[in-house]
């Protein structure tokens, strides 16, 4: 009687296999660390900041996109992780929400209805400290005009402030720091009306959900910083293959954190939640603290340092 069978394994299945097991481990480490927030701390030197805003602290999340996938608990210890942040501003860049806007979102994607839209303006009335300001990115504008002023008005009612092609003037003093935000490129977004009231010579911080906003700014323009998301860092982060799924017009440049303007900065921030598939690899969600100073009152270059929350 035969114990062990002499059959032996081709090469081809042997590799099939191990190809196959390969994906399996990789999908399974992606969602093992979808929720493994990381805080990214940016101090950014400035010579026109005014010397009262010197230290300036801005919290910045994106990409919430409350769904089955990113429920209560995840976006609560989000909030938990902000809340334990000294900060004078908190900033969301879009995507609060999930969006379904057709079949294929529609059948394969929980969709965002009543209560995952109730979810998380209800997690986000847990955030203190500072001013807190939004704009919406294109999820949040997919599901119609109902759902999208459900949501602002959900978001002003616990206290944030939601731009909508406008602007909001912080002060300290007799110096002022603007704040200026757009709707989504994809849907009303109207720059020359977020920065009509902005004075061309006082600093003034953009906040919008998509690159492209940044990259269709005129020259003459000046914008001191930019923050903004929807990339997601590529969300699965694979060198020379992920900048081609994400859907910006310039995504090597722009697929996530600070990038020197000619003039000013912008920051991509990678994003809380996941989008199609519930995994990250290599951009792992992100809390970003910008620490803002005047140029020459410490260090003269901008520097990143990051921390594992």
């Amino acid at each position: 009687m035969k114990v062990f069978s002499s059959k032996r394994i081709s090469r081809r299945s042997f590799l099939k296999n191990s190809f196959r097991l390969s994906v399996l481990a990789f999908l399974g480490i992606g969602y093992e660390r979808r929720n493994n927030l990381k805080t990214e701390h940016v101090r950014i030197s400035f010579p026109n900041l005014p010397a009262s805003f010197h230290g300036f602290r801005i919290v910045q999340i994106s990409d919430l996109h409350a769904s089955f996938w990113v429920g209560r608990d995840y976006l609560m210890q989000v909030v938990r992780e902000i809340n334990q942040l000294e900060k004078d501003l908190v900033v969301i860049s879009g995507d609060i929400i999930t969006g379904a806007v057709n079949n294929f979102w529609k059948r394969w994607m929980p969709t965002i209805k009543d209560d995952y839209l109730s979810m998380v303006v209800d997690v986000l009335g847990n955030l203190d400290g500072g001013e807190k300001i939004a704009v919406l990115g294109n999820h949040d504008q997919w599901d119609g005009k109902k759902t999208e002023l459900r949501l602002v008005r959900g978001l002003e009612r616990v206290g944030i402030r939601v731009l909508r092609n406008s602007s909001k003037k912080l002060a300290r003093g007799q110096s002022r720091l603007h704040v200026a935000g757009t709707d989504d490129y994809w849907f009303s977004c109207d720059l020359a009306a977020a920065l009509r009231k902005v004075p061309q010579d006082e600093f003034k911080i953009l906040l919008c959900h998509s690159p492209d906003v940044r990259t269709n700014i005129k020259n003459g323009t000046k914008i001191d910083l930019t923050l903004c998301g929807h990339t997601h860092g590529g969300q699965v982060a694979i060198p020379l293959i992920s900048h081609h799924f994400i859907p910006i017009k310039d995504p090597v440049r722009y697929q996530a954190g600070l990038i020197k303007e000619p003039y000013g900065y912008t920051y991509v921030n990678r994003g809380i939640g996941t989008l199609v598939f519930p995994f990250r690899i290599a951009a792992p969600p992100e809390i970003t603290y910008f620490t803002l100073q005047k140029y020459g009152s410490e260090k003269n270059v901008s520097e990143k340092e990051n921390t594992n929350c």
